[in-house]
């Protein structure tokens, strides 16, 4: 059987790879949160576009009525031309030469608003086109960061799984009863059971220690706990 001092240098080295672990969990555990992440920024650039296509469709609908609404008064202009050979008094010719002249003007209004319709369609084009490259752009980069973060994680399983034996390996040389309060400690105290001593103070929780305790430390014959924290105490070589 190993001496209480082998016991504490082992886990000690447990301790180191422990915290190891669980950092590498930790971040294993984040990547899935940051490929969503990703996804939901990528998502949000892709309704601005969708955004941009709708405003487009807005306006070729708008000119669609408005070239329907000119058709529909160039149909009337025609009209009151025919008409205009079949009125017999004058006041009659010319209320309708007037009215033609009021629709005529109407639709050259009308003709204005087209045209400045078909510039915005044009300003609408160029920035969907702008908006298309950087989309280009930004997929090629959410892919890249992706492929990064599936290699990280791949990586990462690959290291867990070496730590793991490692650890395995390193618990059967520990006396059960040393481990299983290391083990109990591990899980109350945010995956921190063994501390060195700097100081006169606890590492753990930073609490000054009675000199009594220091030598308990130091004489090596059982496991000494902090007073405060209760977490296992030694002093580094």
């Amino acid at each position: 059987m190993v001496n209480l001092e082998e016991q504490i240098k082992l886990i000690v080295e447990l301790q180191g790879l422990d915290t190891h672990i669980f950092r590498l969990e930790d971040e294993l555990e984040s990547i899935p949160e940051k490929l969503n992440l990703m996804e939901e920024e990528f998502k949000e650039k892709n309704s601005n576009f969708k955004k941009l296509e709708d405003g487009i469709k807005m306006l070729q609908v708008k000119r669609k009525e408005k070239e329907m609404d000119l058709e529909a008064r160039e149909g009337t202009i025609k009209k009151y031309q025919t008409q205009l050979y079949q009125i017999k008094t004058n006041k009659e010719y010319s209320a309708l030469q007037e009215e033609i002249a009021r629709v005529k003007a109407d639709n050259s209004l009308i003709e204005e608003e087209i045209i400045k319709i078909l510039d915005e369609v044009d300003n609408e084009n160029r920035k969907i086109a702008k908006e298309k490259e950087f989309l280009k752009q930004e997929e090629f980069m959410l892919n890249e960061k992706k492929k990064k973060l599936n290699e990280d994680a791949d990586r990462i399983k690959g290291e867990l799984e070496s730590l793991k034996t490692q650890r395995l390996e390193l618990t059967g040389k520990i006396e059960s009863s040393v481990l299983a309060k290391y083990d109990r400690i591990i899980k109350n105290k945010d995956g921190l059971a063994v501390v060195p001593v700097a100081g006169e103070s606890c590492q753990g929780c930073f609490r000054i220690l009675p000199p009594q305790v220091i030598n308990e430390i130091k004489m090596k014959n059982d496991l000494v706990f902090c007073e405060n924290c209760a977490r296992i105490l030694y002093i580094e070589d």
